[in-house]
């Protein structure tokens, strides 16, 4: 008989951990649980959740549920539902006791990283951003903390320098997917063993750590972080420069041995490149954007450089 699943999650991280979910034999999703639709974009057009772009984009007809806050419908969600397992994915609210304790099974939550280290809302950027060489996925049981459930199972990902965010969570997911499949099976035959994680172990990252303000890059912003920052704060909220009084995004880039003893943060052409001079060292810019401008290569962005 297979168990009676509720999911809740969001984001895009969370969309291939249903998916596999709904393949699978061992379970029953009864109910889907994310976020209300959000205005999106200039002309503020209610947009749904990843995981609600998901349900409409293959015509899944599943019990789809949207609370303003969670808190307030989890006794009738339960009620409705009777979840004998809850699977949780970059959701985006606190999920009180009442529906953590509620499951046979408990309530599981995947994260983005190798808890206890970065425990919280945006592992995977900040994965990128403090230049880890590995990072992964962890499956924990959900308890009233952020993050601080025993372990039940991890993965782990090595990163070879590349990555972008979007890009890494994707990869995240796919991986996490797999493992949840995996550790189901061990869970209902009674194989999995819980491990309590280290609390003097435990990193944090927020939300706050991911604004435009902190995806600015300065001229005395050290080559490396300016290189990592450009691929964390991708796809939002986009590492960006002040530069000539005018905020220019910046999409790739690329580290070079190339030496400008400049004084300033600025643009400078050499063999039909395009470079960002900082303190320490140059960036080859590969793709950017000026503001009131599109998104272009850096061949239609040569205007930038003084003469």
């Amino acid at each position: 008989m297979k168990i009676k699943t509720m999911f809740i999650g969001s984001g895009e991280f969370a969309v291939p951990i249903l998916d596999s979910l709904m393949k699978n034999d061992l379970v029953e999703i009864v109910s889907v649980v994310t976020q209300p639709d959000k205005p999106v974009g200039r002309k503020q057009v209610l947009t749904p959740t990843p995981i609600g772009e998901f349900l409409q984009k293959n015509s899944i007809k599943l019990m789809l549920e949207t609370p303003v806050k969670i808190l307030l419908e989890a006794e009738s969600l339960m009620d409705k539902y009777q979840p004998e397992l809850i699977i949780v994915a970059s959701y985006g609210q606190i999920i009180p006791e009442s529906i953590l304790n509620y499951p046979k099974y408990k309530a599981l939550n995947l994260h983005g990283s190798l808890l206890p280290e970065l425990r919280g809302a945006v592992p995977v950027q900040m994965a990128i951003l403090n230049g880890f060489k590995f990072t992964g996925v962890t499956i924990q049981r959900m308890v009233y903390e952020m993050d601080a459930g025993p372990i039940l199972a991890k993965v782990e990902v090595a990163l070879d320098g590349t990555e972008t965010t979007d890009m890494l969570m994707d990869k995240l997911a796919n991986e996490g997917a797999s493992l949840l499949i995996k550790t189901l099976q061990d869970l209902f035959e009674g194989r999995v063993i819980e491990n309590a994680q280290n609390e003097l172990n435990a990193t944090y990252c927020y939300k706050s750590d991911l604004t435009k303000e902190k995806a600015e890059i300065k001229f005395d912003t050290d080559i490396n972080v300016a290189e990592r920052m450009i691929r964390a704060f991708y796809p939002w909220p986009i590492a960006w420069v002040k530069y000539n009084n005018k905020l220019i995004k910046i999409y790739s880039a690329i580290i070079t041995d190339l030496e400008e003893s400049s004084g300033e943060l600025k643009f400078i052409k050499r063999d039909k490149k395009l470079y960002l001079a900082l303190k320490n060292g140059c960036l080859e810019i590969i793709e950017l954007q000026e503001e009131g401008k599109k998104r272009d290569s850096y061949k239609n962005y040569f205007f930038l450089v003084e003469n």
